[in-house]
This record gives structure tokens, sequence and C-alpha cells, in this order.
């Protein structure tokens, strides 16, 4: 996602999420036998995880969302 301007609170946003977003990969990491399918469930997990970074960047910047299941 590019935002032209970023404010202080959409960077301390894309910070936390980078970090948590560490944590949970490495717990996945840290549970699951290397190999193909860890690496698949990795890349999976991330979609929701930026799916809503990106949601909640919106809100900051004062955009709609489009409400979707």
């Amino acid at each position: 996602m590019s935002i032209p301007n970023i404010t202080p609170e959409q960077e301390f946003i894309l910070a936390r999420h980078s970090r948590m977003v560490g944590k949970v990969l490495d717990l996945i990491e840290a549970s699951m036998p290397e190999g193909t399918q860890c690496e698949k469930f990795k890349k999976l997990v991330q979609v929701p995880l930026y799916d809503f970074r990106n949601d909640i960047l919106k809100l900051s910047a004062g955009k709609p969302l489009e409400l979707s299941d």
C-alpha cells in the first residue's frame, strides 16, 4: 500500500504491525517442521494480517472501508 504522506500514527501502525507479523511467523516456524507446508502456511497467514493492516491505515487516513467477508 502506497501512501504519499504518512502520518506519525500510520508510521506507528506500520512498525507495530511489522513486529507482530515477524513474531507470528517465528511462532509458526517454531511449531512446524521446516518445508513446503510451513512456507505455504506462512504465506497464507500473511494475507489476512496485511488486509487488516491496510484497513487500519485507511481508517487512520479517514477513508471509508468496503465491508466484505
